[in-house]
């Protein structure tokens, strides 16, 4: 596939590694120097795709000109699914192909998995309650990270105790019915997320620890690949689905 890249940060020039190891070519590159908002339809259109992690101010307006312009895309970047409704508008107006994530890793993926059906088992148990943590480096764009956020609001979902995430420091007691998603930001941290249950007696804690980017990298390409030539929005959970059923 010829891919466009959009950001070269950290997450950028690991994809623009991936890449150089595998099948792929990228075409084109949009960062701060040559932002994707002010190009033209012409410097993409021998693309058959797109990977995005660019910012979160970013994702919205990118979105947008993806879609207009039907060119699919990958979006790695987060902090934007406030405005979900309005980008599944999109993407229905246009015809368009959009997988979107808050964390490409592979085992991420098979972590929320494990979240979902640990969560049904502790929803009779009322003795545990739930919490999610993250750590990362200090130049990440958000806190908490959108994969905490998304691993709290499966906790909601799954635990009948519980009615919304509570992100970051609260200056009073936790509401006992709130899912309590904190954050770390510290040296050169990959990323390390924790969903644990904690009780009285003992707490059983999942774990996902990032070694390296490669991994965010290579999800992020292996999703290009399963999305070429498919139409409509998409998560992680959509490609893992086809990954476990084949």
């Amino acid at each position: 596939m010829n891919l466009v890249l959009t950001g070269t940060g950290q997450m950028g020039q690991a994809v623009a590694t991936a890449v150089a190891e595998g099948p792929h070519d990228i075409t084109t590159r949009f960062n701060s120097e040559r932002p994707f908002l002010e190009a033209a339809p012409s410097e993409v259109s021998d693309a058959d795709l797109a990977v995005d992690f660019s910012l979160p101010r970013l994702a919205v307006p990118h979105l947008r000109q993806y879609c207009t312009w039907g060119l699919p895309v990958v979006m790695g970047t987060t902090g934007w699914y406030d405005a979900l409704d309005e980008v599944e508008a999109l993407v229905h107006q246009h015809e368009a192909s959009v997988l979107y994530a808050p964390n490409f890793s592979i085992g991420i993926a098979v972590l929320s998995r494990a979240v979902d059906r640990v969560t049904a088992l502790m929803d009779a148990l009322d003795d545990y309650d739930a919490f999610v943590h993250e750590t990362h480096h200090t130049q990440k764009a958000d806190s908490p990270s959108g994969t905490a956020q998304m691993l709290g609001e499966q906790l909601v979902d799954g635990l009948a105790r519980k009615d919304r995430v509570d992100p970051e420091t609260q200056h009073q007691r936790i509401d006992p019915a709130a899912v309590h998603v904190t954050s770390t930001r510290a040296g050169t941290t990959f990323g390390e997320h924790t969903v644990g249950f904690d009780s009285p007696y003992d707490r059983l804690s999942l774990r996902h620890r990032a070694k390296n980017r490669r991994g965010f990298a290579v999800g992020a390409l292996r999703g290009a690949e399963w999305l070429h030539g498919r139409t409509g929005l998409f998560t992680l959970d959509d490609v893992l689905d086809d990954w476990l059923d084949a």
